[in-house]
């Protein structure tokens, strides 16, 4: 009989059927889990995290869970929840830069005489850009174009070591900006997010004091994504592991599409190679159809075993439109989607994603919907709502004040332990009592749906937000989101018809088609999906140049097909892609 106290045992007999998951819940040592597309990798990490924290894990140690962005961190908790296993306590859910500033650089830096700033102030992304800017010009004179920044930063997450004949081998004229931008940070006080990590990765590597300490508080560390994390992080587990730190990474390299980043496909290959690494392929795929997964398969060169787990066929339509991107939004939008709903009368809009590769693309496709009034959830840099740590909050307090309070769909308890998440700085009880108060008292007093957005966000920026951003260095970024936020749900704005239910409902409303970047789409899944712009030079891009840079746009289009259920749909001008070239030819 299954104890009450452990729920995440009910959920571990679901994965006994499928002999690499449980291989996987089972693994008692460090593990590498290669997770394919629609394989089941987040059931099968957040049971093992509740049977971690039940067996492994005892008081006053933590298991920390370290993953790529807040929106994964969301998804995790919200799991976790569900299974009783998000035990604030005693596990901590972290992107990698958090990881870094709450228990790396904030606690050991002074300790260790480490050249950032005291206090620690995170450097907001207006101030990076002006001292970027400021750098660039004192070095080579001029503005810097944006291409140029994002080599640079690239460049800090590649070659983490300044001393290093890589280093020096590397243009002069991207590292004597790099190290003007680091030198005018810490004049000013300030250090970014990449610095953190760099900062965490010193401290680890150079201090076995620092390891053990970490060791001590965390004897076992759960990365998720880790294929999308870079070299800085690898070379932290690899200290890590040396120091007794049990790790289990879950990822896939045939996955990973940040290379503009620094993430390396190669890291997680090169970790499940290790000797102390148990390395575990998850190859039953639960969402995608069998031409679906045999379609994603020929895209790559050399693919693992995948099988569909039902033996459903899948369908796959080419469309040779000899139209621009508005146009074929026009005829995606106003004639394939209504025909894909008519056809299947249990789908609704929600059940279906439009992926494109830019905000190049996402713009004219939002027109296109704008001008025939269907209602979308748009996920790209052109989106006025960020998909961050703030925000996301947000939009569980607006769906929370337009009934969520009645229905239970966001409880209040869920909001006060993400608030106080947020609350790293206050140690105080009494202040954080304080806090919770004017907090509860504001949402209290805002529980209607019909409310204007901006009146809403307004008065909590008021009320609460202020304060917050004023006193949390590792939320120095959310301070220019939210003030944009807040501009767009002002008069004039794209945001101004929004009321307080619709911005709750964003991406949560069946009655939304999904407008998103293929970046945007990796770990979501959807009946059908339709991408669209898919002609010879345009993906890949003409800048599409390296062996590296190919790669990855092969890569971004497989994590495209595969976010699919039932249906692709592929739309391109006249001459088409050889990506799609490949789809054809695996029938």
């Amino acid at each position: 009989m299954i104890s009450p106290a452990l729920p995440y045992l009910k959920d571990a007999e679901d994965l006994r059927g499928n002999e690499d998951q449980w291989r996987a819940y089972q693994s008692a040592g460090n593990c590498v889990i290669l997770a394919g597309p629609g394989s089941g990798k987040t059931k099968t990490i957040t049971v093992k995290i509740g049977r971690m924290l039940a067996e492994d894990v005892h008081r006053p140690r933590r298991l920390a869970c370290i993953t790529y962005s807040n929106a994964c961190v969301g998804e995790l908790r919200s799991r976790l929840s569900k299974l009783g296993a998000d035990d604030g306590n005693r596990l901590l859910l972290s992107t990698v830069h958090s990881f870094c500033l709450t228990e790396l650089v904030s606690p050991y830096a002074a300790l260790a005489d480490l050249d950032v700033p005291d206090p620690l102030v995170v450097v907001s992304p207006a101030q990076a850009r002006k001292l970027f800017a400021d750098a660039y010009s004192e070095q080579l004179g001029g503005n810097a174009p944006n291409w140029f920044r994002m080599a640079c930063d690239k460049l800090r997450r590649t070659i983490p070591d300044k001393g290093s004949d890589e280093w020096r081998a590397w243009s002069a004229r991207e590292t004597r900006v790099v190290e003007a931008y680091e030198a005018l940070l810490l004049q000013s006080g300030l250090i970014d997010f990449d610095g953190l990590v760099l900062a965490g990765l010193q401290l680890v590597e150079k201090h076995e004091w620092v390891r053990r300490a970490i060791q001590a508080k965390y004897p076992a560390i759960v990365i998720d994504e880790y294929q999308d994390l870079g070299l800085p992080l690898h070379r932290i587990v690899l200290a890590l592991l040396r120091a007794g730190t049990r790790i289990v990474a879950v990822g896939d390299p045939d996955q990973s599409i940040y290379g503009f980043t620094g993430a390396k496909p190669s890291l997680l290959r090169a970790l499940a190679r290790l000797p102390q690494m148990e390395s575990i392929r998850l190859k039953l795929n639960y969402r995608c159809a069998d031409r679906i997964i045999a379609a994603s398969m020929a895209l790559l060169p050399t693919p693992a075993e995948f099988r569909s787990h039902d033996g459903r066929a899948g369908e796959i339509h080419i469309h040779r439109l000899e139209r621009s991107i508005r146009e074929q939004a026009d005829y995606t939008l106003g004639t394939l989607v209504p025909a894909m709903l008519a056809a299947n009368p249990s789908w609704a809009p929600g059940d279906i994603a439009l992926l494109y590769r830019t905000l190049n693309e996402g713009t004219p496709i939002a027109q296109a919907a704008d001008t025939i009034g269907m209602r979308y959830f748009r996920l790209d840099n052109g989106s006025p709502i960020k998909r961050t740590r703030l925000t996301e909050w947000l939009t569980d307090a607006a769906r929370w004040c337009s009934g969520g309070w009645q229905t239970g769909t966001v409880s209040l308890s869920q909001l006060l332990k993400a608030w106080r998440r947020m609350r790293r700085s206050v140690k105080r009880e009494s202040e954080l009592q304080a806090a919770r108060k004017r907090l509860i008292a504001s949402l209290f007093s805002l529980r209607d749906g019909a409310l204007p957005l901006h009146q809403w966000l307004s008065a909590l920026r008021r009320e609460v937000l202020d304060e917050l951003l004023q006193h949390e260095p590792g939320l120095a970024d959310e301070k220019d989101n939210l003030n944009e936020l807040i501009t767009a749900a002002a008069a004039a704005g794209p945001l101004q018809t929004f009321t307080v239910e619709i911005f709750g409902n964003q991406g949560k409303s069946p009655d939304q088609i999904n407008l998103m970047t293929l970046h945007s789409s990796k770990g979501l899944e959807f009946q059908a999906v339709i991408m669209v712009g898919l002609e010879n030079g345009v993906f890949p891009s003409g800048y599409d140049k390296t062996d590296e840079q190919l790669e990855e746009a092969v890569r971004l289009f497989y994590v495209g097909v595969t976010r699919a259920k039932t249906q692709i749909h592929l739309t391109y001008d006249s001459d088409e892609s050889p990506l799609i070239t490949s789809i054809r030819e695996a029938g």
